[in-house]
């Protein structure tokens, strides 16, 4: 333990439990081309580029399905009686209330029997907005607002197949949960960051011009972030054991290894080619598959990054 985790263990955050569900329909970069009348070359470029093969799709499920499914999985995992969960924070990407007054979060709660919870939503930066949720458990736990923290997340296209961000990757459907505590040792949190470019607010409707500037400071904000947050840590590069990414595609990744002088294997990218990017559960199903394969073991530091529309950027170091 560094100086740095003794003097924050008192007041620590730990996300000790997680889990997440993929819906079983899958297509594939190929079938998914076809359906778009993508050209040959915009296949090439997501397929042998950026390492792309299959996006999860839900084929009825609906958001709150994923996410209560996700959720519900964590409750018998852990054994934890749903009126112990304090707080419910849903995080998503996809804009998912109506004009009508309904409640997602409300709906899960009452399918999942947190009753006990208050509910909440944090989304406004996209794939991002996982790190922003976790900050603010945190912040309820160590100010004693809560002791169990539930953390949600969803994303559905409902039924539409237009999963494209143009030339940067192809995007599936799938349901997370993250259950956070005071004072636990297992993925402890131990620095988080986050940055929002707010002039690039319009997101996929940018103009070519905008698109182009973001290409240029998407690597230089990816890789300032997470220098920032290793300085946060009182870590190096050499201190990490793995980076959990986003799911956005290969290319870019090998990329921003390369301006970090970072060894490429220390890159979980096994679920990027397998599932795909499914928004904010990308961080959660690579941390629990990264764990699973014993790519990090107990004690061991991992990195946390993702990136989302809009533009936002959201970055942790947690110790197992």
């Amino acid at each position: 333990m560094t100086p740095h985790d003794e003097t924050r263990a008192a007041v620590s955050a730990s996300l000790s439990h997680l889990s997440y569900y993929l819906p079983p329909g899958i297509i594939t970069v190929d079938e998914l081309a076809e359906r778009l009348n993508l050209s040959p070359e915009k296949l090439n470029l997501y397929k042998e580029i950026h390492g792309l093969r299959v996006i999860h799709t839900a084929d009825g499920e609906t958001a709150a399905d994923l996410v209560i499914k996700a959720g519900g999985r964590l409750l018998v995992e852990t054994g934890i009686d749903p009126l112990d969960v304090d707080a419910v924070i849903l995080y998503h990407t996809m804009y998912l209330t109506s004009m009508e007054p309904t409640s997602l979060v409300g709906h899960v709660q009452h399918e999942l029997g947190l009753r006990h919870a208050i509910g909440f939503s944090i989304w406004e930066q996209y794939c991002a907005s996982i790190i922003t949720a976790i900050r603010v458990a945190q912040s309820m736990l160590r100010a004693g607002s809560a002791r169990n923290v539930l953390l949600l997340g969803t994303d559905c296209f409902f039924g539409s197949l237009i999963r494209e961000i143009d030339g940067i990757t192809l995007q599936g459907e799938a349901g997370s949960a993250i259950l956070m505590t005071g004072g636990g040792e297992r993925n402890r949190i131990v620095a988080l960051s986050s940055y929002t470019d707010g002039s690039l607010y319009k997101g996929v409707h940018c103009s070519p011009e905008e698109y182009e500037r973001f290409n240029l400071i998407y690597f230089l904000s990816t890789t300032r972030i997470i220098q920032r947050t290793l300085k946060k840590a009182g870590l190096t590069l050499e201190d990490i054991s793995v980076i959990i990414p986003h799911n956005i595609n290969l290319s870019s990744w090998a990329r921003i290894l390369s301006i970090l002088k970072c060894d490429e294997r220390k890159l979980y990218a096994d679920n990027i080619q397998r599932h795909g990017h499914v928004f904010g559960t990308d961080l959660v199903m690579n941390l629990s598959d990264a764990v699973a394969a014993g790519r990090l073991r107990e004690g061991e530091y991992a990195l946390l990054v993702t990136a989302g529309m809009g533009a936002n950027w959201g970055c942790a170091v947690i110790r197992h």
